[in-house]
């Protein structure tokens, strides 16, 4: 079966579909994905991709976003998770600028499955147009339901294109069914952390002698508004008995010449793998880092930024599975409750427990492969 994913063009998009892509693809499946920026990535991972967008970068799109639409990102004045339903629409329509060069090139490929990502509306109108199944592949913990594309803004696309959001499309769901916005829904799916792939230093196999703390902002936060919440962590380390291990990616940043000795920077690293050896992380709220924490049973502290990220801080804190704090007011006391709260740990381990005992992409692939 020839299968094509549609991420939103951008890493953080395409990144969460490589495992379920690997299931398809070990069973004989043709996969192939079609998007662009750094979403493109996903060929590190021995997949094939076609660029949507030629001579476009994520950062750009992101930035024109920032620029162009800057009701998307002021702050929320009352609850984070009801002020996100309202804007969702509006950041489903967002994308339309990019949606047809993604529909003229899925159409070219002639996919018998689309498999999409909920917030990037192009795999219903592609299934539209083909009449061919879609399903959409949930990698956060906001929920983007197909239903949202019958009305505008986010229906801007079908209406340009004359087509209707075809019936029965459903959302395989991989966030814990306790940290999502939306109701439960009946496809769920084994998160498994996928964060590229690397060579690992030598430190990272040997145990650590006290708590070891990963701290990420992501790898556009950085790039786009700087150093500031590290800066912060950096500041309140040397208070704290732990190691810190500032997972810094390929932003063009500095760091401070008079590091604490128990921080240790590094570029580029797969999350799962530095995870894997931490007591807790703290983070920017990202989807992708916050369901890594989640599928390892790691501990979070979330400085939030940007109102999707606040929509994650706040699911996990009404959870009890993250402690949520200002960047501005972070604290060494703040840090040294993150790695001794035995109540995060276990709410933590919980989360872990559920993801586990899901589905793992390869049981979905016989489902999959078989839609009408």
């Amino acid at each position: 079966m020839r299968v094509v994913f549609i991420p939103a063009p951008a890493i953080g998009h395409s990144f969460p579909m490589v495992p379920l892509a690997w299931a398809l693809r070990s069973a004989g499946h043709d996969v192939t994905f079609v998007t662009g920026g750094d979403g493109l990535t996903v060929t590190q991972a021995g997949l094939i991709a076609t660029d949507a967008l030629p001579g476009l970068t994520t950062l750009g799109m992101l930035s024109g976003f920032v620029r162009d639409l800057p009701e998307l990102f002021k702050p929320f004045n009352g609850s984070p998770i009801e002020e996100m339903k309202e804007r969702k629409p509006a950041i489903v329509a967002s994308w339309d600028p990019y949606v047809d060069s993604h529909v003229a090139l899925a159409e070219r490929l002639r996919p018998e499955l689309v498999v999409y990502d909920p917030i990037f509306g192009v795999g219903p109108l592609v299934a539209a147009k083909l009449g061919i199944p879609a399903v959409a592949l949930g990698t956060g913990l906001c929920q983007y339901l197909p239903e949202m594309l019958r009305e505008l803004p986010a229906a801007v696309a079908f209406r340009r294109h004359g087509l209707r959001v075809p019936e029965g499309i459903e959302t395989i769901a991989t966030s814990p069914s306790a940290l999502t916005d939306g109701p439960p829904l009946k496809r769920v799916m084994r998160y498994v952390p996928y964060n590229g792939g690397g060579v690992l230093p030598d430190w990272l196999a040997t145990p650590a002698k006290r708590p070891r703390i990963a701290v990420t902002i992501g790898s556009m936060l950085p790039k786009v508004q700087g150093f500031g919440p590290i800066e912060r962590v950096i500041a309140a380390a040397a208070d704290v008995d732990a190691e810190f291990i500032l997972a810094l990616g390929d932003a063009p940043i500095g760091v401070p010449d008079d590091m604490p000795s128990n921080v240790r920077t590094v570029g580029w690293i797969p999350m799962n793998a530095l995870l894997r050896t931490c007591s807790a992380a703290i983070h920017h709220g990202g989807d992708g880092t916050t369901m890594t924490c989640c599928a390892l049973g790691v501990p979070q502290m979330v400085l939030p930024n940007g109102p999707e990220r606040y929509t994650n801080a706040e699911l996990l804190r009404s959870q009890g599975a993250a402690y949520v704090v200002d960047a501005e007011t972070l604290t060494a006391a703040a840090i040294n409750g993150l790695i001794t709260n035995g109540n995060l740990r276990t709410v933590a381990e919980e989360l872990q427990s559920e993801i586990a005992s899901r589905p793992s992409p390869a049981e979905l692939v016989q489902w999959l492969t078989s839609l009408p």
